[in-house]
């Protein structure tokens, strides 16, 4: 008999996820903090795999953790499709977009004031989430647009730019001076990583990843752990973190060009009229305001 997941499990998996912690998904599940290890427990050993790394208090995905992370967001989506499509809602016309968290509360609030009076009668689904795994839905065909940063796997023409600084907790900045210098990295392949590695690795400054994360506040939590010096918008810094530069010794960093991509459903007049309104002047200078 072919092993299935359980749908439980994943709900909860990716609410450890999510958490990265026990305590707080059991919470966030209305579920004791032993349930929830124990349905973790009995996932990995369904997967005989290990899912996440325990040996600190933040938990992190495991490489298998990471494969079943994406697989589990697909799964529960579907789910929810699913409910959706047997809803009373069937009929119902809509339009799914994705951001990350930092664009949705710039750009989106605008442009769907002004879509949703030409459009009143169409659901638009909003899904904020890391550039990468929003590539990953438009090809998959889950998501009709979205807007995150230019990258090989979310290409596009840039619409605005956004600051990318250099960022350490106001206790830690002698980490600059460090070789290697310890970092806090976004995951392989997004671009706010790739500009940091190319402009230290232009400049010969060795660096180290201490800590990894698919998104900004992940990342923003690393540093503000004081081990690790992070390259994130200027826009999400916040709390007891500064923002360090050139004074610091560390190298200038690219601007982040903001893009909308297409995904593989058809363009209707809908989904035409967003592009226009998402690339309007008035939207772009929004987001290039908070640069």
């Amino acid at each position: 008999m072919k092993k299935q997941f359980k749908s439980d499990q994943l709900r909860t998996f990716l609410a450890v996820a999510q958490q990265r912690n026990f305590t707080r998904a059991a919470q966030m599940l209305h579920l004791t903090q032993a349930a929830v290890s124990m349905q973790i427990r009995q996932l990995e050993l369904d997967v005989e795999a290990p899912l996440f790394v325990r040996n600190s208090r933040l938990l992190a995905l495991t490489p298998a953790g990471e494969t079943l992370r994406v697989y589990a967001e697909r799964i529960q989506e579907l789910h929810e499709q699913a409910w959706q499509a047997l809803s009373c809602e069937t009929y119902e016309r809509s339009l799914r977009i994705g951001t990350p968290d930092a664009y949705a509360s710039v750009i989106l609030p605008a442009a769907l004031r002004a879509f949703t009076s030409q459009f009143p009668d169409v659901r638009v689904e909003v899904v904020c989430l890391p550039t990468l795994e929003l590539g990953r839905r438009l090809e998959s065909g889950s998501l009709d647009l979205a807007v995150g940063t230019c990258c090989p796997q979310f290409p596009g023409p840039p619409i605005f730019s956004e600051e990318l600084v250099w960022v350490g907790a106001s206790s830690a900045t002698n980490l600059a001076a460090q070789r290697p210098i310890p970092l806090a990295l976004f995951e392989v392949g997004s671009a706010p990583r790739a500009h940091a590695v190319h402009a230290l690795e232009a400049t010969s400054i060795p660096y180290r990843c201490v800590y990894s994360s698919p998104d900004t506040m992940g990342v923003l939590a690393c540093a503000r752990a004081g081990n690790a010096i992070a390259a994130v918008p200027r826009q999400s810094v916040s709390g007891r973190l500064l923002i360090m530069g050139c004074e610091d010794g560390l190298p200038d960093l690219a601007p982040l060009e903001v893009t909308i991509a297409n995904g593989r459903t058809p363009n209707g007049p809908e989904k035409r009229a967003l592009m226009d309104l998402l690339t309007a002047p008035s939207i772009c200078r929004l987001g290039s305001m908070t640069s």
